[in-house]
């Protein structure tokens, strides 16, 4: 338990294995063990890796590992087996003694098989395809799962049981490009139709990621032109309340302050709305470029201050033009300083980091 493959590809589709030889005509069981063997040869040189579920000789698992172990050059697959807690210690192939390294061990949460084992054929991720020959039940619902997710499907018609029966179901279901009976093409042409449709699953499966980001996208960047537009009708309302004739001097810090946090954020929002393939945050630009707008048009300011109190006079009886240009200017530096925030807060960590801590003796 636990081994992992040493040269697993993390492209590498998986094929689930399910069947079983235990309900045919003895007569036919050699063929169906042939069979197996002979597909999971043809797996191996396409590239497959296997998900398996039983080692016992009447499943189809144990030949499809054989010759699929066979066929293998070098170290280039993997067999994923997979058996709930109470088969524990029952699931081994003879493979493995010689190959070790190419099967990967794990347990299946709880004593019962069932429920995980139609689960893990449910789940998006872990099997790419299906191979079927002869079963019963648990077969014929593993395919009904399958049909229902739409994987690729090998199905092997020959000997009847619930994988001639999901055969059936691809034939009906396709007859403009029927599922070909097992005996009317090669083995090795069966598996690359199944690894062309793997092939097309995954470009499907790719194409339909890339719209549901360029969807996400649409939706964040309608959310940032609403963020932007209310930062810069702020910034407006702002601009206008300390541009007045006679804006009272009381409020007009308090004007001043909330004109440069809008506009930083309108900078940083508007930067937001321009740039191309970056994730787009509208809350955290709104945050920061307030921040950033805040700080850097009180450092514009507070040097000015210091030559001409202006407004900031105890006994300052009107806001006088200088006050109202030196506002209007302070909120233009904003709007830069929040398109570049990044810039302005890496700024300020590398000055911390540059600052000495000693230790103070007293």
């Amino acid at each position: 338990m636990g081994r992992r493959p040493a040269s697993a590809s993390a492209n590498r589709p998986f094929v689930a294995v399910i069947g079983g030889l235990w309900k045919l005509d003895p007569a036919e069981i050699a063929a169906a063990q042939a069979v197996g063997r002979e597909l999971g040869a043809e797996l191996a040189k396409g590239g497959f890796g296997l998900l398996v579920y039983f080692s016992n000789d009447e499943s189809l698992e144990p030949h499809v590992v054989s010759g699929y172990v066979q066929a293998l050059k070098g170290s280039a697959g993997a067999v994923r087996v997979r058996y709930a807690e109470s088969q524990q210690g029952k699931v081994q192939f003879a493979e493995e003694a010689a190959r070790p390294e190419l099967f990967d061990h794990r347990l299946f949460p709880g004593q019962d098989w069932e429920a995980p084992f139609y689960r893990s054929l449910a789940e998006k991720q872990g099997v790419d395809a299906v191979l079927l020959l002869g079963g019963a039940t648990s077969t014929l619902i593993a395919g009904q799962i399958a049909l229902a997710r739409q994987l690729p499907i090998l199905a092997v018609n020959r000997f009847g049981g619930a994988a001639a029966k999901i055969w059936a179901q691809l034939v009906q279901g396709a007859p403009q490009d029927p599922h070909p009976a097992w005996g009317t093409r090669p083995a090795a042409e069966l598996v690359g139709r199944l690894k062309e449709a793997c092939l097309q699953q995954e470009a499907d499966r790719r194409a339909e990621l890339r719209r549901e980001q360029v969807v996400t996208a649409m939706g964040t960047q309608r959310n940032a032109m609403v963020y932007a537009a209310s930062a810069f009708l702020c910034l407006i309302a702002a601009l206008v309340a300390g541009m007045t004739r006679a804006p009272p001097v009381q409020a007009f810090p308090f004007i001043t302050f909330a004109g440069l946090i809008t506009a930083g954020a309108t900078g940083a929002l508007a930067r937001l709305l321009m740039a191309e393939g970056a994730e787009k945050q509208p809350r955290m630009s709104l945050i920061l470029g307030g921040i950033a707008g805040l700080l850097v048009g009180l450092a514009y300011l507070i040097p000015q201050w210091i030559g001409a109190h202006g407004m900031l006079e105890p006994d300052a009886a009107a806001v006088s033009a200088t006050d109202k240009i030196q506002f209007a200017s302070a909120a233009l530096v904003a709007v830069s300083a929040g398109a570049g925030f990044d810039t302005v807060f890496n700024r300020l960590q590398k000055q911390a980091q540059n600052v000495a801590i000693g230790v103070v003796r007293t």
